[in-house]
């Protein structure tokens, strides 16, 4: 309010010369804080990250379930690695025990001699796509070839067991059973003789 205007107010007796004096100083003093909440907010620092804090509460809540979900699937990847470890663990436990059992069965049921004879005959078989020979007494050989008598093979080492632990071990490992039992020597000395020799052939 100008102070003509208070005096006019005065003057025409609409008030008092307090009431008028009391008006104005209000009036100061509304002025004087509408100033200063102008400049508090422009000297308020502004929020470099452009989010408000309501904002960052909210992002800080939402982190949160994903940090678990990130733990969660940490915890199930750790589990399946830890589950195949201790099947390839079993599966390596399985073979060391059925490799220890058919020993134990080659060294209870094996029929080959230990020490070789003079009057042993030599045997030919396959195992690997190659020709294997091992010398045998000839009544052994005789069982081979009525199949009465299986090869066994125990790392290069060969067995001869009876059908019954032959099946028992083929059960456990098809692999060792030597599946050729027939002289492949005989076998290709009874091919070649449908083939005639020439008469002037030089040898």
């Amino acid at each position: 309010m100008s102070k003509s205007l208070r005096d006019q107010l005065v003057a025409s007796g609409l008030a008092s010369a307090s009431q008028a004096k009391k008006s104005e100083k209000q009036a100061r003093a509304e002025s004087q804080a509408r100033k200063k909440r102008r400049k508090n907010k422009a000297t308020k620092p502004a929020d470099l990250s452009g989010t408000s804090p309501a904002s960052k509460a909210e992002t800080a809540t939402s982190a949160e379930p994903e940090s678990r979900q990130l733990a969660r699937k940490a915890r199930v990847q750790r589990s399946y690695r830890d589950q195949a470890r201790a099947r390839k663990e079993n599966v390596r436990a399985a073979n060391r025990a059925m490799r220890a059992e058919i020993r134990q069965m080659l060294q209870q049921h094996d029929q080959r001699a230990k020490e070789a004879r003079d009057d042993d005959v030599p045997y030919n078989f396959v195992h690997n796509k190659k020709i294997k020979r091992i010398y045998l007494p000839r009544g052994q050989v005789e069982q081979l070839s009525r199949d009465q008598l299986f090869i066994i093979n125990d790392d290069g080492i060969y067995h001869l067991v009876t059908k019954e632990i032959a099946d028992k071990i083929s059960a456990r490992d098809p692999s060792r059973l030597i599946a050729a039992r027939s002289d492949p020597v005989e076998e290709m000395d009874e091919f070649y003789k449908n083939f005639e020799v020439p008469d002037d052939l030089d040898w």
